[in-house]
């Protein structure tokens, strides 16, 4: 049984095989019966991660549906965002200014409570930089190609200022979404926090609170 190991148990048997505590824990709950095999919607298992989104886990002593309405309700307070279930064990928050999606996914730990896990995924944000990227270097090497086909020395200088130029409004939105990145885990770190947190208050002041 999975109640047999520590935390830092679990931690340590959980870096030597490559993957996430939470992970671990689910497949000792699904070994044991406790909770079934999960995947979601698009067919693809609960515990497969996209590469470069970074998440922050924690156990919540809440059933799932709570304690991902706990977690929402706190990154919407912190970041002025909305966001929306996507079934029963997830909900997403987009931030499109950011180019940033929120990830919160909630399964039982077969103890009453959560396993909860929020991935930062800045895929719109490195997709719109990639666009901006090729849309600098085709302009660029047109008035590059343009200029020295006809002999203009301005087109060519106008291809390298427009080079130099995108490069630098793409390195400093490159800057700006690792920036909210970090800034995103912090977020759902506190998230996590403020979720076990809204335990300890009595019922009004839950209540008051959003939980």
């Amino acid at each position: 049984m999975s109640t047999a190991y520590s935390e830092e148990e679990l931690r340590q048997a959980a870096a030597e095989a490559g993957i996430s505590p939470q992970e671990l824990r689910l497949a000792l709950a699904e070994r044991d019966g406790r909770v079934p095999a999960t995947t979601r919607g698009n067919g693809k298992s609960l515990t497969r991660r996209s590469s470069g989104v970074k998440q922050v886990e924690s156990p919540i002593a809440m059933p799932p549906r709570d304690a991902i309405g706990a977690v929402r309700s706190s990154i919407e307070r912190q970041t002025g965002l909305r966001g929306h279930m996507q079934g029963e064990a997830r909900a997403d928050i987009v931030d499109d200014g950011a180019g940033l999606n929120y990830r919160i996914h909630g399964d039982p730990d077969g103890a009453g409570g959560s396993l909860v896990r929020i991935e930062v995924d800045a895929s719109t944000g490195r997709a719109a930089q990639a666009l901006a990227t090729t849309g600098v270097v085709g302009i660029t090497a047109t008035l590059v190609a343009l200029g020295w086909l006809f002999g203009a020395l301005t087109l060519i200088l106008g291809g390298a200022g427009v080079g130099v130029l995108g490069a630098l409004l793409i390195g400093r939105n490159a800057v700006r979404l690792m920036q909210a990145t970090t800034r995103a885990q912090g977020t759902a770190a506190q998230a996590l926090v403020e979720a076990e947190e809204r335990l300890a208050l009595p019922p009004t002041s839950r209540a008051q609170t959003g939980g």
